[in-house]
């Protein structure tokens, strides 16, 4: 397959996982092993509790500051500009944008498998409860 160049001005936000997400990268148009995608959260919007049950996953916050939520910790994680969150497969998670300013995540999974993510929880709140196992 040829590389594939373009700008992520030209893609166009889609709800994901309730949150506004550029898919940039995924196994629908070229990759078979990972997939990159932009989150563009304004304040406090984020992406619903949820887990990718084969792929790991890795969040790189390019500008902002927000909240990622994580089952195994049971807490949350303020996360700023040029911090790297790993998201082992299979592992409950969510983010929200806590500060004033626009969110900027760069999302990377692999294997790459759009279909594998859903939702268990529309709310990051849902920690301060039993997560339910997916």
């Amino acid at each position: 397959m040829p590389i594939k160049v373009f700008n992520i001005k030209n893609v166009n936000i889609q709800r994901i996982l309730g949150g506004p997400i550029k898919p940039l990268i995924s196994n629908r148009d070229i990759s078979k092993n990972q997939e990159f995608a932009l989150g563009v959260f304004k304040p406090k919007e984020g992406l619903f509790f949820h887990t990718h049950p084969r792929s790991e996953e890795t969040y790189f916050i390019v500008s902002g500051t927000g909240t990622v939520f994580v089952e195994e910790l049971k807490k949350p994680v303020k996360v700023k500009e040029g911090d790297v969150v790993y998201i082992p497969a299979g592992m409950p998670h969510g983010v929200k944008n806590t500060g004033r300013r626009n969110l900027l995540i760069a999302f990377f999974l692999s294997p790459g498998d759009t279909n594998v993510g859903y939702s268990i929880g529309e709310d990051c709140n849902v920690l301060e409860e039993e997560v339910p196992s997916p």
